[in-house]
């Protein structure tokens, strides 16, 4: 169990970078289209708060996610796979951590690919 709260620094850390550089792009390019549209007509993208309360939803359910982890390697270790428990965890942290970073890379992609289009009227 040490060893998975060990992971969990790194595994915050390392989200910890794309995330608050997704965040910086989201807010970014908001303040670009709000210079090119009139004034009154709100956030382009999405109001800042919800952005940042939606960011902390993220942390939060990559933190409840992570918490699976020692039952995964319980679980795998139970059933008797020929495999050490140091081995199981490092598959399973590296799964995780990919899945987590696929999310934000996804949603990035959907950021920039929603700005090909024209913003409606």
């Amino acid at each position: 169990m040490k060893s998975w709260e060990k992971l969990r620094i790194l595994y915050n850390g390392v989200l910890l970078l794309p995330g608050i550089a997704l965040l910086w792009r989201i807010l970014h390019l908001q303040a670009e289209r709000m210079a090119q549209n009139p004034r009154g007509m709100g956030f382009p993208i999405m109001d800042p708060v919800d952005l940042c309360i939606r960011a902390l939803l993220f942390g939060v359910c990559a933190n409840v996610c992570f918490c699976l982890g020692p039952y995964s390697e319980f679980i795998v270790t139970a059933l008797g796979f020929p495999l050490t428990a140091r081995k199981i965890r490092v598959l399973l942290f590296s799964l995780g951590l990919m899945m987590s970073l696929g999310i934000i890379i996804l949603v990035w992609f959907l950021v920039e690919f929603s700005l090909s289009f024209p913003s409606p009227p």
